[in-house]
């Protein structure tokens, strides 16, 4: 079952980056915003989308992760009454931790410009395919795959913790991640800081992390079985 997900997801994966990098879709998506902020990236300091949404969205971002940890000390070795709880929540920070790591790791390697460095939008280097090597005189970038938007995306992780946990709600938390990996992603296009391709890779390795971290926890014939954890 892990591998057919698998195959299914970088079947669709693989499918959007031809159509958005290949396809040209990422250059005409970030030419419109190029062109609606006047031809510049007016929106690049702009204290909604840099303070609020960029350094104030992290910072939210870590309560959070600090509050799902703090849940997984609490059941796992406070309260052990509970430990279906317990392996939900462990198996949620495991993901998040892996999901964050995994998105800087291969930011920190791919050596992939944004889009404000580019000629096309009012930068200095030409614009390089994904799988085209990068000359090696241009400055080294890290903008690939799109950080910011793990922020919201790695919290898809939530539709397999209430998968686990809270049936009813796996969807709740399925659409709050998706939701707010969206919405930071499209904030950092306006930005100029990345193409759609750099957020869609992002969600790929966050649904990733998810769906592998939790079938290391919990064995298919337990889901949706146990609708209470005790």
């Amino acid at each position: 079952m892990l591998n057919r997900t698998f195959c299914m997801l970088l079947t669709v994966y693989l499918a959007f980056m031809l159509l958005l990098d290949i396809g040209g879709v990422d250059i005409w998506l970030a030419s419109q915003f190029y062109a609606l902020e006047g031809n510049q990236w007016a929106l690049r300091n702009h204290w909604l989308t840099e303070e609020i949404m960029h350094k104030g969205a992290r910072k939210l971002n870590y309560l959070f992760a600090l509050a799902v940890l703090h849940a997984t000390v609490y059941y796992h070795w406070l309260d052990k009454t509970k430990p279906a709880l317990s392996k939900a929540y462990l198996a949620l920070t495991l993901s998040l931790i892996s999901a964050f790591a995994l998105v800087a790791y291969f930011k920190a390697i791919t050596n992939i410009a944004c889009p404000w460095s580019l000629l096309l939008f009012g930068g200095s280097e030409p614009y390089i395919h994904l799988l085209q090597p990068r000359p090696s005189y241009l400055t080294y970038s890290r903008c690939f795959p799109a950080g910011h938007a793990s922020v919201g995306y790695a919290w898809v992780a939530l539709y397999y913790f209430f998968r686990h946990s809270r049936p009813e709600y796996r969807f709740i938390g399925l659409t709050a991640g998706l939701v707010g990996g969206l919405v930071l992603g499209i904030t950092q296009q306006l930005r100029g800081a990345h193409f759609m391709s750099h957020d869609i890779t992002t969600l790929f390795i966050c649904i990733c992390c998810a769906k592998i971290v939790f079938s290391l926890f919990f064995t298919p014939e337990k889901t949706l079985t146990n609708t209470k954890l005790t």
